[in-house]
């Protein structure tokens, strides 16, 4: 398929370098090597070379200054970047300068392969190319090619626009309203709606929209028939009616629901360049799309059974101390008001929601004759009660997905003034919800009894907080709370 191709290698790592090499003359290419630009400069110059494969790093000149250097002395010669780092905007700077993909490392031989295909094909376009260019005798032809070879750097930039969208959802995101706003504007769309197939019925039930100040809803009755949805399960999987797009999105082979696309103007007539590319986008969103929504669902799997052991050790702390079990509910209920008070955004509260009824979970790494005391502790008993939160942290960051709820365990018993432990945090360094868990926590503390002394009242709970603000608690969380205790109280 590449046999006979001229290839030069352009890297400062031998392994890499090795690799390559053998790879490509087990294809029967004709393969060099450089290991700096000077002298790739000096084989280009001497050696009739098709491909370059080329590293952004080398030690004598940026790859892409390289790159320049290379179309310069030869616009027929395609060129492949490579690199390490996922850098955006050198991505976008090398294709805009004449490369006809960019690899990231470590990458598959046979995504090498396919590169190099499609890497050939538009080789002939450039050569074809120069070739009008010094005959001038089709011009229109040389515009085509220009046309081309733009739209395939255009192509190439918004293929790894969608990838890198994809790429930093966090597990928080909305999948499936991300996946619509993405449609939106890569198809310049005025109306995205995601169906589910309904378990039972098998019947399309709308889960998300997403619709421009002219997206007229459309009657759904008028294309959810039985014989659509039959279409939709063939292997040419994208439907185009009129001005909509309709894509299937499947897990594992199993279709779940599908995709709707109204289209902002009447572009969509088969054959033509804008339906293929709005096509292949559609297509490539709903692969992003479905490989999300599996790892999502292998994800809430794993975090269930997570909160799942974890509530077990605190209902084993709880027959020890049944303080415990009711203080952290109570704990986290307030944690969860404060949080919707002060504004904290849809992570921030799930955090608390997470680590509320957990916060002690290192108690179970104390001794009874500490934790069941009903004394006063002496300073050796109290430093050990101290390591609580330290042994909370521990057994939870054993979950890789659960690093920053670890950290807040660790934290929720800082002071704002730096005056606390385990690690004498101040101030934002105390993670918002260690800060807010340290409010309510304490609070709690002292309104409820105790065997060595009576809870406080409520009132003079919350001028304790109030005076303890600037130096235990943070002043503005204090402020909110206070205010929404006493709601609470009068209503």
């Amino acid at each position: 398929m590449i046999g006979g191709t001229n290839i030069l290698i352009v890297d400062d790592n031998d392994d890499i370098t090795c690799i390559l090499s053998d790879f490509f003359l087990l294809n029967d290419c004709n393969v060099y090597t450089a290991p700096t630009g000077k002298k790739a400069i000096e084989l280009i110059g001497k050696e009739n070379i098709d491909v370059v494969i080329l590293d952004v790093k080398l030690p004598d000149i940026n790859g892409i200054e390289l790159l320049d250097i290379i179309k310069i002395e030869n616009q027929t010669v395609a060129v492949i970047m490579m690199s390490g780092y996922n850098d955006h905007n050198a991505i976008i700077e090398a294709m805009k300068k004449g490369a006809s993909d960019f690899l990231l490392k470590p990458f598959e031989l046979d995504k090498l392969i396919l590169v190099m295909l499609r890497t050939l094909r538009e080789r002939s376009l450039l050569i074809e190319n120069e070739h009008i260019y010094k005959s001038l005798e089709d011009k229109k032809k040389i515009e085509l090619l220009n046309r081309e070879l733009q739209g395939k750097i255009k192509e190439l930039t918004m293929t790894y626009n969608i990838s890198n969208r994809f790429n930093s959802l966090n597990v928080y995101d909305d999948i499936y309203e991300k996946t619509l706003d993405i449609i939106f504007d890569v198809l310049d769309a005025k109306l995205c709606r995601f169906y589910f197939f309904d378990s039972g019925s098998k019947e399309p039930i709308l889960h998300k929209e997403k619709r421009g100040n002219n997206g007229a809803a459309a009657d759904s009755s008028t294309f959810l028939s039985e014989e659509f949805i039959q279409h939709l399960h063939t292997p040419k999987k994208c439907l185009v009616r009129d001005n909509q797009l309709f894509l299937p999105i499947m897990i594992k082979d199993e279709y779940i629901g599908f995709v709707q696309v109204d289209k902002k103007k009447n572009g969509l007539e088969a054959g033509s360049r804008r339906y293929e590319s709005d096509v292949f986008f559609l297509k490539l969103i709903g692969e992003k799309a479905s490989a999300q929504i599996e790892n999502r669902i292998l994800y809430e799997s794993l975090f269930d059974n997570v909160f799942q052991t974890l509530t077990s050790l605190i209902e084993a702390i709880n027959k020890r101390d049944s303080y415990t079990e009711s203080h952290c509910k109570r704990v986290t209920d307030m944690g969860l008001l404060l949080a919707e008070k002060i504004g904290l955004d849809g992570y921030e509260r799930d955090v608390i929601k997470f680590v509320g009824p957990v916060h002690d979970l290192g108690k179970i790494g104390i001794p009874d004759s500490i934790l069941l005391k009903p004394g006063k502790l002496t300073e050796e008993e109290y430093q050990m009660m101290k390591s609580h939160s330290i042994f909370g942290e521990e057994m939870l960051s054993r979950f890789v997905i659960l690093a920053r709820e670890a950290k807040v365990i660790r934290s929720h018993h800082e002071r704002y003034d730096g005056k606390g432990y385990p690690d004498a945090l101040s101030r934002e360094d105390i993670p918002v919800g260690s800060r807010i868990i340290s409010i309510c926590d304490t609070f709690d503390a002292m309104t409820s009894n105790r065997p060595y002394r009576n809870a406080m009242k409520n009132q003079d709970a919350l001028s304790e907080i109030e005076r303890c603000a600037n130096s235990q608690f943070d002043p503005s969380m204090v402020e909110c709370f206070v205010t929404m205790m006493e709601n609470n109280t009068n209503d």
